[in-house]
């Protein structure tokens, strides 16, 4: 089983160079609410992109870089499974 702990971003689509993240560990569990435009297709897409290094959906590489910054676009996800603890960390200049 995979047991999520924290994910974070940062120059990753529309986010700016502040990182944004989410701790999965705050609570049991973890419910994603927010209005259009809020960034609940980004989490998943950050996810996606620290896993398996792509996109959720039909994007590719050269769009999850920030349009305004041009660089630094930094995606970390931190989880573990069966009692052992992993950190992902997926860059692109």
């Amino acid at each position: 089983m995979i047991t999520f702990k924290r994910l974070r971003w940062k120059n990753f689509l529309s986010t700016g160079n502040n990182w944004s993240e989410l701790d999965f560990q705050a609570a049991k569990t973890t419910l994603v609410v927010g209005q259009n435009g809020a960034g609940k297709s980004t989490l998943l897409d950050a996810l996606s992109f620290a896993l398996f290094g792509k996109a959720h959906r039909n994007i590719s590489k050269a769009q999850l870089v920030n349009s305004i910054n041009n660089k630094g676009c930094k995606v970390a996800v931190q989880f573990n499974v069966v009692g052992s603890d992993f950190k992902i960390i997926r860059c692109i200049k």
